[in-house]
Formats: C-alpha cells, structure tokens, sequence
C-alpha cells in the first residue's frame, strides 16, 4: 500500500502541497508497485493531476492497479496552464499487442505465455474516489483495442464528475457509484458488465454495448439521462431500476430483458421521460409499472418475438409497436398487463409501420406484417370515470394513428388472437381526431390499401359496450365472449 495525500501525516509516502501537481509523485508511486508487483494506491485528501498535452498516465499488463480513495480520496485533473489538447488521465495499454493479434477463436496459440493473458485475469480497480474532469478532454480513462480481453475492471463507491471509455474487457463491475453530468461507456467487444445500486443523474449516461451484461437497481433521473444499449449491446438484462424522467434508449440490442422496473416522473415536474427500443429483437418486457411513460419498441425488421407481460401502463402510457416495410415480426405477445386511461391521458396499444430497414428514404408505406399476435388476458379501462379525449400517434409526419380503440392497428397481421381480455366501458372517452367512441379494436388503412388479417380470432372476451372498428372487408370468428 503506497499512500499519497495532501497532509503530512506520518504514515504518508508522497506528500504533495496542497494544489499543486500530483502527476510526478503518482508517477513515482506506480513505478514503485513494481516492487511489489500489484500498484496499490492509497489517495488520502485531494489530488490535483496537471493536464499536459499528453496521457498521464499508461497502466499496463505487468502487474495489477488499485486506486482506493482512504475515506472519500479525490482526483481533480485540471488545466491550469491551458495545455491544447490534453490527454487523458489513464490509458490502458497492451504490452503484448502484436502477440495478441494473433490470438482469435479458432487461431492457435503462438505462445502459451500470451493465451495465459487473455483467461489468467488483470486487474484494475478504483475504490472510494471522487474523479473529476474539469479539463476540455473528454474521457478521464480509456481503454484502447489491444484485443486484450484479459481487462478486468471495478469501480465500487466512485463518484464521477468524469467519463470514462473503456474497450474489449473480459469483465466489468460497477457497484454503489454515483455519476453526474458524465458517462460511463462500456465499448467495443467487451463482455461480462455488471452494474449495480448505483445512481446516474444530470445527463447522466450508462452506455455499452458489451456482450452479456445485466443493470441491476439503478436509479436514472432527469432529463437527458440515459440508459443507452448500443447497436450490439446484446443478450443484457435491466433488473429491479427506477427511471425518474430519465429514458430507455437502445439502437439494436438484441435479447434485451427489462424486469420489474419503474417508469415514472417523480422529481421533475412538466418532462415526460420514455423507453425507446429499437432495430432488435427478442425483447422482453416484464412487470415493469409505466406512469405517464409510453413505451415503443419501433423498427423491428427481422422476425423473432416481443414479449410485453404482467406490466402497468398508467395515465398516458402508450404501448407503441412498429414494424418496418417489407419486415416482419414472427411473434408479437401483449399478455396480462393493466391499460389504465383517464380523460386527456390515455394508455392504449398502437401497431404501425416504420421506414424500410437500411432504405433509402424515411416513407413508410405500411408493408410490414406481423405473423403472430396474441393480445390476452388484458384490461383496459378509464379510471376516471368522465368523459374526455384521447390522442392518438403520428405515424408518419401528416398521418396519424387514431385513438379510435383500446388496441388500434395501422398493418397487417397474419394471425391475432384476443382472448381473455376486459375492455371496461369508456365512460366516455373518444379519439381526439375523429370524435370516434372508444371502442375494442380499430384497424385503420395508413398505407394504400387497408390492412388485413389473415385469421382474426375474439374468444373469452369481456366487453362493457365498446364499440368494434373493423373493415367490412375483414372476417373475423367471435365466440364464447361476452358484449361481442
């Protein structure tokens, strides 16, 4: 344990005045770890590290890194002598890089040395420490694409007023931190992340897009934070996490779960925060309460299934699927969840279309299709009790998705099963645009022609007078339901 601080306590190996530079005395403390083969740095008060033009600091593979703050230790990288461009703090290099590279899949191993790099572990850990930027450079650490993949990283009790990129880990744990006005990406083939009891807030983002990686109990608040799965940010899963006005945003994580989180503006009044999912598929949504949040799951392109289940769609949380032209979703099941509207504040299902997957223009022109659709076991009703409107969705810039129906539908659909469900009476409630009651079901022509349903099935149904919106063109079997 090598402790630097601003006091000059007894016990201290490198004192450094307070406000001066700590980069020669850091410098001089990691050098001195290799005596003992792991760097295990104790900060005890402030830190100021002098940007220079240049990274810091490179931590390689020869040995492991512990940076512990003693109580609460900070490090405050500033640019006093307003250097152009300065580098970041830490870098991670690779002293085997070139070795590496030849190190894949299915390449044999060179060197039975390096192969014990990418399974034997390398460690480097930041405890109890306040990090702060406040220089022009972005990232405070960052890890580069050595193909490394032996990287393991934990960060447990850190605050950071500081971002930080890392790349190719082989496994990442973040736990009780706290992140303000900065992000934390998690980048590039990197697998293994776990984040957990920690709290982003400010235009705050937890981003990446690792293989295999599970946000369990965060709290995201305010607008412009974010929660943000990349385009390969798959096979994640977000457990137990409360969305204060923060958003879900994804751009293509594939098996996505999101289990038992809450969706709701409670600090900031006048900001309605959201869950956009998109590009993906396999996604998952389970008992999750939404209130005054829509959730859309939009551009769906290339089969496999949707699972929305046993969540609560409150007071102006729409439930927005989209498919994308000439796409197509195998499986689409909306089953035991709660559509609780009042007057001016709906929460009802719209099925739609999106623009072509990869195309060249953003018309959309309704031609996806969903194979199989099961609405059941639902219930659909107007808390309130009075009358009022409902609003529907735009779909395309001058077309709108009306609010005619509990469940409205803008493209086609090979089989739909609704079965089990309660449609309560509207008390009331009508579509905003055509003045239309509120009805059941509402299949609405967007494109050039009306959509179609290959099979439309009702069965053990409960509806309280709602009335049914369906084209004379469509057949559809109606049995053993009550009010159909």
């Amino acid at each position: 344990m090598i402790i630097l601080s601003d006091h000059m306590d007894p016990d201290v190996d490198f004192y450094v005045p307070p406000g001066s530079d700590a980069t020669e005395a850091l410098s001089e403390a990691l050098q001195l770890g290799n005596v003992y083969g792991v760097a295990h740095i104790v900060v005890r008060g402030r830190l100021y590290l002098y940007a220079n033009g240049n990274t810091l600091f490179t931590l390689e593979q020869t040995k492991h890194y512990v940076f512990e703050g003693d109580g609460l230790g900070e490090i405050y990288y500033v640019n006093p002598n307003n250097v152009q461009n300065p580098g970041p703090v830490f870098n991670v290099g690779s002293i085997a890089t070139t070795q590496m590279n030849y190190i894949g899949d299915v390449a044999p191993v060179i060197d039975p040395q390096f192969a014990a790099y990418s399974t034997g572990g390398w460690m480097i850990a930041f405890k109890s420490l306040r990090l702060v930027n406040q220089t022009s450079q972005r990232w405070f650490i960052i890890t580069g694409f050595a193909g490394m993949h032996s990287l393991m990283m934990y960060f447990d009790s850190v605050e950071f007023l500081a971002s930080i990129w890392i790349n190719e880990t082989t496994e990442v744990v973040v736990y009780n931190c706290y992140v303000n006005s900065n992000e934390l990406l998690f980048d590039s083939r990197s697998r293994e992340l776990v984040v957990f009891g920690s709290r982003f807030e400010h235009e705050a983002v937890l981003a990446m897009s690792a293989r295999g990686w599970s946000v369990v109990g965060c709290v995201f608040i305010g607008k412009n934070s974010y929660l943000n799965p990349g385009n390969d940010g798959n096979d994640g899963s977000v457990v137990g996490c409360v969305f204060d006005g923060a958003t879900l945003i994804t751009q293509g994580a594939t098996n996505l779960k999101v289990v038992a989180c809450q969706f709701q503006n409670v600090t900031f009044s006048g900001y309605q925060g959201s869950a956009q999912i998109t590009l993906g598929w396999n996604y998952v949504i389970v008992g999750c309460s939404f209130i005054q949040y829509p959730l859309s799951i939009t551009n769906l392109y290339n089969g496999h299934t949707v699972v929305v289940a046993m969540n609560n769609f409150d007071y102006g949380s729409n439930l927005v699927i989209g498919v994308c032209d000439d796409g197509y979703l195998d499986s689409l099941i909306i089953m035991g969840n709660i559509f609780t509207s009042q007057n001016y504040n709906s929460s009802l299902i719209f099925i739609t279309g999106d623009p072509q997957y990869r195309g060249s223009s953003n018309t959309i022109n309704f031609t996806g299709q969903i194979n199989m659709l099961q609405i059941a076991f639902n219930t659909f009703t107007n808390s309130s009790n009075k009358e009022g409107v409902t609003i529907g969705i735009y779909a395309t810039s001058n077309q709108r998705l009306h609010a005619q129906a509990y469940i409205n539908m803008g493209i086609s659909a090979k089989y739909v099963y609704v079965s089990f469900n309660y449609f309560k009476n509207n008390d009331g409630l009508h579509d905003n645009g055509s003045g239309q009651p509120v009805g059941v079901m509402s299949i609405q022509q967007l494109g050039s022609s009306m959509p179609t349903v290959n099979y439309l099935m009702f069965y053990f149904n409960v509806n309280e007078g709602n009335p049914m919106y369906i084209p004379s063109s469509q057949s559809y079997t109606s049995q053993f339901n009550i009010g159909m």
